[in-house]
């Protein structure tokens, strides 16, 4: 809205304009007795009081009758082009079907569109002839027609488009035998249309002014490529990311390999590291789908694993595997896990230091011992308290029986000092 100063006396203005140019009995009066006519104040004469004019008024500011309503009139006024109201209709859609490669690196595509061209025999016009073109009779050849209807707000003019003429303003009295007065004939056109590496399925692209040709109008349509990719066999595209299954034998997947695999840069080889489980997923870097925006950039390419049983082996091989499996079974028996003992309690130590303590002797006399590796079998997970307890004990326990031998030795030395005084001498 235009708040500008005069603003609203020139909106009265442009709708008294309008309503004298709706009403045909207005229109009659201002023609023979001007603005006087339109107020009651005429005589035979015809002179009447100056006043507005609604054709100067209606050309000043939407330009002259043929502007209005779709000419090449002043730019100073509205353009309401009545005859543009159809443009749509002038763009064409067009499926273009790739292959997985072309959508992938792209490329150039020679196609064939069939589109409507403007009629030689007419050049467009639609009629036979120049002079079978008369101005429409209900829109005086403006292309719109105007509405006036009376609100609280006061007269609300409405233009629309000419239901006749169809807002061109002309009416045709003989068409053209080529095109039926349409002016337009079915065509195909041929094109060479450029691909982007990386499109997807279902995208579009827009060619512009390559649709159909209204040549009376002058402007033309836009054509719409949607594309349509087919699919590739054992590859399958996420973004720019591309996902495969790679099978793989089981042996292959013990001690690693290197296998074959198919890629859209061609066949690769592809490394299996020794241990790959079932559903390992190995990635090739770069080998993707380019980023349309950065054609360098290109994602990557995943192979998912897996690991194929044989479900029919030969004799041999069931040797080889009954004895590989008897290799295992024997390694994990002997092997000892961390958690399969737990950690022993103190009264369990203290029991095997009083076994320990408790064994027979293996001579009478000497102070030696000996015991099973089993019975000092002590889990090393004791607190530095308990470590020094253990320690002080076993040093009591040693001096006690350092003590019992020193005793021992010394009643033996003394018994037999005793007998050698009763033996009798020789002489």
């Amino acid at each position: 809205m235009n708040k500008g100063q005069g603003a609203e006396e020139k909106f009265k203005e442009i709708s008294s304009a309008y309503e004298v140019l709706s009403d045909a009995e207005k229109r009659s009066l201002y023609d023979r007795f001007g603005e006087a006519g339109l107020q009651g104040e005429y005589n035979e004469s015809g002179n009447g009081a100056s006043g507005i004019d609604p054709f100067e008024m209606f050309t000043q500011y939407f330009g002259d009758s043929h502007s209005f309503f779709g000419g090449s009139g002043s730019s100073r006024g509205f353009n309401f082009d009545f005859s543009n109201a159809g443009r749509q209709d002038l763009d064409i859609r067009y499926d273009l079907h790739l292959s997985f490669k072309d959508s992938i690196f792209g490329g150039e595509r020679d196609i064939e569109v069939p589109c409507l061209e403007a009629c030689d025999g007419c050049e467009g016009t639609g009629a036979k002839s120049r002079s079978c073109i008369k101005a429409c009779s209900n829109c005086q050849g403006r292309g719109g027609v105007v509405k006036t209807e009376k609100t609280p707000f006061g007269v609300v003019s409405q233009v629309s488009t000419c239901p006749k003429c169809s807002g061109n303003g002309k009416i045709i009295t003989d068409a053209c035998r080529q095109c039926n007065g349409r002016g337009q004939v079915k065509s195909m056109r041929s094109l060479r249309v450029v691909i982007p590496p990386g499109v997807s399925d279902g995208s579009s692209m827009q060619l512009r002014g390559e649709g159909n040709i209204d040549k009376t109008r002058g402007i033309a349509g836009n054509l719409f490529l949607v594309i349509h990719v087919e699919e590739e066999n054992g590859i399958l595209r996420d973004g720019l990311n591309l996902y495969s299954k790679v099978d793989v034998d089981y042996t292959g997947a013990i001690l690693g390999t290197i296998t074959k695999v198919k890629t859209m840069d061609g066949i690769r080889d592809l490394k299996i590291p020794p241990g790959c489980q079932p559903g390992d997923t190995l990635k090739m870097e770069n080998m993707g789908v380019p980023n349309m925006s950065k054609p360098h950039e290109r994602g990557d390419h995943h192979f998912i694993v897996n690991v194929r049983i044989p479900k029919n082996i030969s004799n041999e091989e069931r040797d080889l595997l009954k004895a590989l499996a008897s290799i295992r079974a024997a390694s994990k028996d002997h092997s000892v896990p961390s958690d399969d003992h737990p950690h022993r309690s103190v009264p369990h130590m203290w029991k095997s230091l009083k076994n320990f303590f408790r064994q027979k002797q293996p001579g009478e006399r000497f102070a030696s011992m000996s015991m099973e590796t089993r019975t000092l079998m002590i889990c090393p997970s004791f607190t530095p308290s308990f470590v020094v307890s253990v320690s002080a004990f076993l040093f009591l326990t040693c001096i006690v029986a350092l003590v019992k031998i020193a005793r021992s030795t010394f009643h033996k030395k003394e018994i037999t000092d005793k007998d050698s005084i009763f033996l009798p001498t020789r002489k």
